[in-house]
């Protein structure tokens, strides 16, 4: 089983791109929806409208159909009379001008008034089309054109069904079918659903006028709703009957069309349409606008806090400042709060991390004169007469001086290499060939470990300091010769892969453990006491050293275990000259 090792320099978390799905843009969009009920509480006031208008008119036509049965009811000078073939005539009352007489005469007559009738009828063709059911009195229809408003029209039927009086006419004009979307969705809205029947012509019309005239006249006021196809209006019937005395002896029926209070909601409608489409559209994009808005503020803090700090927690600028990583926010609000927020943990962070870069310095500077003044008054013991016991102390004593003289060299020279990656000039340099020398020396100083070299013949250029890389393969050959097993080669390796020069060194010895998250972290060791073959005190600043020289030259390092999993390899990687 092959163990992998983690990348021990992983980019921030903050800087992952969040899924749009789970975005605030996502939230502010769906949040833009609910704004979509305003219209749909304006479709719902338009009906509402619309079926109040449809009421007022029913309301007003049955007023009105009320006042004409009641101005022809017990009026002197009106007689509704009998059909030709109907039963006894009823006698008008005495100075009734449309009497004339009886026998053939009387027949001339109303054939006469008939025929005059037709060519007079504001609706000739509805006229015609009832034939001899249409016997007009003069007297009614002179009420009736007095009586009759614009789209709409009066019928007057006597006890038998003939139809005495007819004034006003609907629209008789198709009317035009607007192409306009707004005006065909208003009139899709407004459709009107409560018509009772559909009439598709004069005939069906006339059938169904009769019925409801005939209710009328056995004490059935009626109010009814149809539709006419051609043309397509909605026309409100309201029948009354009329009457003599305590006799009913007729009925009015009247008929309007919806055009007026069609064309008021209409007009209503792309009101609403127009002015809620334009305020619909405004409300959403303001909102999008500022949820883009935000979020891109939120974004770029996001990314400038991200890049403000590197993957070793060092902060390499400030983030409000005035160079190309300015993140201010645009106004004094939450989110340029959480920036001054953020540039303060920044600031403070910058200058702990400064006091902790410092530190190794300043202890080693300062422990060098007590470690001096220790080793002095070790060596003066030392010239004196002692004991063995005393000697034995003395001894370990020395020891531990040394060992501490090592570890504020190593704290030293970390620090010190760290000045010089920050003022070192690069130069164009043959990697195989600087790696070739490394391995030739450290032969001579590793006599008991046998290192191996392998690389191409052709020359693998860089641009970097030879003197850091140097440094940086002596941490790493050290490393290798103090865990490698008696006996085992320790192998040096240097390729081009693609655009990159990648150098690895190989030891046969104790694995890596699992997490290797903090392996080039300053003073970190991550293997155990008594795997390695040096007497010296592991402090965990080779590889801290090694991973500085990488970064300096724009590469990485990293580590893992042999497949066999009975060693270590570690990789690193330098962008190459092309």
């Amino acid at each position: 089983m092959k163990p992998t090792a983690p990348t021990p320099t992983s980019a921030p978390a903050s800087s992952a791109s969040v899924p749009f799905v789970s975005s605030v843009r996502a939230k502010f969009l769906l949040a833009a929806t609910l704004l979509l009920a305003v219209p749909v509480t304006g479709v719902l006031y338009l009906r509402e409208l619309s079926d109040v208008l449809r009421l007022g008119q029913e309301q007003v036509a049955v007023s009105a159909t009320k006042l004409i049965a009641a101005a022809l009811s017990d009026r002197p000078g009106i007689a509704l009379r009998k059909s030709a073939d109907s039963g006894p005539a009823v006698a008008p009352p005495e100075g009734d001008a449309s009497f004339v007489g009886n026998g053939p005469d009387l027949e001339l007559a109303r054939e006469r008034e008939r025929l005059l009738a037709l060519f007079s009828a504001s609706d000739a063709n509805l006229a015609a089309a009832l034939g001899s059911r249409y016997q007009p009195d003069p007297a009614i229809e002179r009420i009736l054109t007095q009586s009759v408003v614009k789209d709409a029209r009066v019928w007057v039927f006597d006890i038998y069904g003939n139809v005495r009086g007819i004034g006003g006419a609907l629209t008789s004009a198709t009317n035009p079918v607007s192409q306009d979307w707004v005006a065909r969705m208003s009139q899709a809205l407004l459709a009107d659903h409560r018509a009772s029947a559909v009439v598709e012509n004069i005939a069906e019309s006339t059938e169904a006028i009769a019925q409801q005239a005939q209710r009328a006249i056995l004490g059935q006021p009626t109010r009814e709703w149809r539709r006419q196809r051609q043309p397509s209006i909605g026309v409100v019937s309201v029948a009354e009957p009329v009457w003599r005395g305590d006799n009913i002896v007729g009925s009015v029926v009247l008929e309007e069309s919806d055009t007026s209070q069609r064309a008021l909601a209409r007009r209503a409608a792309e009101t609403v349409m127009i002015g809620g489409g334009v305020v619909l559209l405004v409300a959403i994009g303001g909102l999008l606008w500022f949820a883009f808005s935000v979020v891109r503020r939120i974004t770029r803090l996001q990314r400038h806090a991200a890049e403000a700090v590197d993957v070793q927690g060092r902060i390499r600028h400030e983030l409000l400042n005035d160079s190309p990583h300015r993140a201010r926010a645009s106004g004094n609000d939450e989110i340029d709060a959480l920036a001054q927020t953020l540039e303060s943990m920044v600031a403070r962070q910058a200058r702990y991390n400064q006091y902790l870069e410092q530190l190794a310095a300043r202890l080693s500077h300062e422990l060098r004169t007590p470690v001096a003044v220790v080793r002095s008054s070790l060596d003066n013991m030392r010239s004196g007469d002692l004991s063995e016991e005393a000697k034995t102390y003395l001894t370990r004593a020395d020891e531990g001086v040394s060992r501490l003289s090592t570890i504020i060299s190593r704290m030293s020279e970390a620090t010190q290499l760290e000045r010089m990656l920050q003022g070192a000039e690069r130069e164009r340099l043959d990697l195989a060939a600087l790696v070739s020398g490394c391995v030739e020396g450290y032969r001579l100083a590793f006599p008991s470990r046998h290192f191996v070299f392998d690389a191409a013949d052709t020359p693998l250029f860089i641009s970097g300091a030879p003197d850091a890389i140097a440094q940086m393969l002596d941490k790493l050959a050290q490393n290798a010769a103090d865990f490698a097993r008696e006996g085992t080669p320790i192998t040096v390796r240097v390729a081009r892969e693609n655009a990159q020069a990648v150098i690895t060194i190989e030891n046969i010895g104790p694995p890596l453990p699992n997490d290797l998250s903090t392996l080039f972290e300053s003073m970190v060791s991550v293997r155990a006491a008594g795997q390695s073959t040096s007497t010296e005190a592991h402090l965990g600043l080779g590889l801290y050293v090694a991973r500085l020289v990488a970064e300096h030259h724009r590469g990485n390092i990293s580590a893992r275990n042999r497949d066999a999993g009975d060693g270590v390899v570690f990789r690193v990687v330098l962008a190459a000259d092309l």
